[in-house]
């Protein structure tokens, strides 16, 4: 039997990280097939403005986003810079793939394409309380396991020994880590081949959401690309460094760079 091939989808760079142009709908598909090949282990990363910052001065994790299987728009900064790049809208990225709401769809979809779901890391009991959630939303979801690393014993080989044991016991076919950038990203990329999953993807703080531990931004803030400002209203002095130290500067000379590129797009087809 011949083996089916994935097809491929074009991608977007944003200061030099590549994002597939796909819609929700497009990612969830593309995700449960990559599931059912099987037949090596796949990731997938949910891209935002933080992760830009990040990848500019963190090697590793730039490697593992360049190594990714899939990159979707975690945040609407990365989709308007797509835009503000390309006069052509096959340039640009379709909409934002919200890691949060892609969590969602996932577990709609577990139980109708039979894909059992693994939930690792976020807070204490975000884990167990999100699969609590999933199953009360969806009941045919298909929910494999979860569980939440030790902080303090996380790095120690005994306790990643531990992570690698327990995931392979329960086998699912998606492995969603919710261990925070770019810790996630990093850890997925190190020790995909030891998990026997055919699929990992970072989901952030999506446990918690799911949870009831977090609250959501609304719906208008989220179309609006307000959604980081809601946030940060529940944890000022966490997120001040994040957003107004690192990702404000960053995203303005991420523009000027984006509005340099479209300037350049018509001297590029007169030359």
């Amino acid at each position: 039997m011949v083996a089916q091939v994935l097809p491929m989808t074009s991608r977007v760079c944003v200061d030099e990280i590549a994002f597939d142009k796909v819609t929700m709908k497009e990612a969830v598909r593309r995700i449960v097939r990559m599931a059912r090949r099987r037949d090596r282990a796949r990731y997938v990363c949910t891209g935002n403005l933080d992760h830009l910052v990040i990848a500019e001065r963190d090697p590793d994790f730039r490697s593992a986003y360049r190594k990714a299987d899939l990159v979707v728009a975690d945040g609407a900064p990365v989709v308007w810079l797509s835009r503000i790049a390309s006069r052509a809208a096959g340039g640009r990225l379709p909409e934002r793939v919200a890691g949060s709401d892609l969590f969602w769809e996932l577990a709609r979809v577990s139980g109708e394409a039979n894909l059992r779901l693994f939930f690792l890391g976020g807070m204490p009991g975000a884990a167990a309380r999100a699969a609590e959630a999933v199953e009360q939303r969806h009941p045919h979801a298909r929910i494999a396991g979860t569980y939440c690393p030790p902080h303090e014993t996380f790095d120690s080989k005994e306790e990643q020994a531990r992570i690698r044991r327990i995931v392979r016991r329960a086998a699912p076919d998606v492995l969603l880590v919710a261990l925070g950038a770019p810790k996630q990203e990093k850890w997925i990329a190190e020790n995909k081949d030891r998990l026997g999953v055919p699929v990992a993807i970072g989901v952030g703080g999506s446990f918690e959401m799911a949870a009831g531990m977090r609250r959501r931004a609304p719906r208008w803030l989220q179309r609006s690309g307000l959604e980081w400002l809601y946030r940060f209203s529940q944890e000022p002095r966490r997120l001040f460094q994040r957003y107004f130290v690192d990702d404000l500067p960053y995203l303005a000379g991420a523009a000027a760079r984006a509005v340099a590129e479209r300037l350049r797009g018509p001297a590029r087809l007169a030359g």
